[in-house]
Parts: C-alpha cells; structure tokens; sequence
C-alpha cells in the first residue's frame, strides 16, 4: 500500500492547533493589557490637563484681584473681596476688551465655590448690578469632595473669613491659599499672591513659593496608574 510520507498525521495537526490556540491566548491577554493601561494613561492625562487649567485660570483671576467695590442687585454696596472657608467672590482686572472696541470695562466680578461634587466659576456681566443680573456659570473641574480657601492677612496669619474680624481695614488679603481634595488624586493646595502685595507669613506652609502646588496623593487603585505631580 503506498503511504504518503509528505503529509501530516492527524495526531500531529491537534497538536498544533492545541500549541496555537495557547499562543493566541496569550497574545491576546497581552494586548488586552496594554490597551487598558494605554487608555487608563489617556484618562490621567486628561484629568491632569483640566486640573492644571483650573489652577491656571484661577491664577489668572485671584493675581489681579483689585479695590474695586461694587453694586449688588439688592442696592448694597459690597467690598471688593468677599470670603469665607468654601465660598470667595472678588472684583479683577483681565477681562479682555481688544482696542476698548466692547462698551464694558476691563474688571470682572468672579465667583468660586464648590457645588455637587464640582469646582464652579460664576461670573457676573457688569460690576454695578441690577435684580436682572445673573451670574454665568461654568463647571472648571470635576470629582472635588473637598473645597476650601483661606486668606493671608497682614500679620502673616491665614484667616477662613474675609474680611476678618480684626482686619476690616485690609479691603485685600495679602494672598489666597487653595485646597482642594479630588477623587484619586489626593489633597492639593496653592497659594495665590495678589498683585501688588507682599507676604510676610510665619506660617510655615505659607512659605512656599507662590504658585507652587503641593500634593498628597491618593494611593492608586487598582488597574490606575499612580497619580503624577504636575509640573
């Protein structure tokens, strides 16, 4: 009988296909993982691009606080900076007006506070306000559990309220120190300096230099990557 000696036995082709299927499974659990962890990357990313908008448009708005008092819709005239531990409302300048081609002024009446879970900038069309002027609101960042604002007197010492019993005569803090706890990023705090002031603080973490981020990160979670200090 003749017998084909080029060919395979069928033992030999289950073999074969048993030793793929195994190296299938492996490659395929292996770019499983790198997808993800390519994806949880982009998602840090991202998360660490908005947190950094929102410290730099907060930069932007408390560096060029002003004494600029204002009108509310109720008629009272209300002081040019107004805080507390979770709530700060301030008149400053920035508000670009290109050639004075707008009929408003370059100063801007700003708002920050913490509201479901969600970091909000409200913002008022006018200084001068009428029962008819309503804020803009505006979501700047998102997941913060915690939000909270102290301000640096002249005699180096944070206080949660402004203006503060012992300094009404002050219309400006000398700076404003941020704190903000996130979701899976930790507690984050930034000092702001107000333009034009000078910080003279005993305060040890007030010493920092200004604009500098400090961080305490969350431990990762599983399948996140460890969270990264912005630079």
């Amino acid at each position: 009988m003749y017998h084909n000696k080029n060919g395979f036995t069928l033992l030999e082709i289950l073999i074969a296909l048993f030793i793929f299927s195994i190296v299938s499974m492996i490659m395929v659990s292996g770019l499983h993982t790198v997808f993800n962890s390519q994806s949880a990357a982009e998602k840090h990313a991202a998360a660490l691009t908005k947190l950094q908008i929102a410290f730099l448009l907060m930069s932007h708005d408390f560096e060029q606080t002003i004494n600029r008092p204002i009108t509310n819709a109720k008629k009272i005239i209300e002081g040019p900076f107004i805080g507390t531990h979770d709530t700060v409302t301030f008149t400053h300048a920035g508000f670009a007006n290109p050639l004075g081609s707008l009929q408003r002024s370059t100063l801007q009446r700003t708002a920050y506070s913490l509201g479901n879970e969600q970091l909000i900038r409200s913002i008022w069309p006018v200084l001068d306000q009428t029962q008819k002027t309503l804020p803009s609101n505006r979501i700047v960042l998102r997941s913060v559990t915690g939000l909270r604002f102290e301000y640096l007197d002249n005699q180096g010492k944070f206080q949660d309220n402004w203006p503060s019993a012992d300094q009404k005569q002050d219309l400006l803090p000398r700076a404003i120190r941020v704190t903000m706890t996130l979701k899976n990023w930790g507690t984050l705090s930034q000092l702001y300096l107000i333009s034009g002031q000078t910080v003279k603080t005993s305060d040890q973490t007030a010493k920092q230099t200004t604009n500098q981020t400090t961080m305490q990160p969350l431990p990762s979670q599983p399948g996140q990557p460890p969270s990264a200090q912005p630079h």
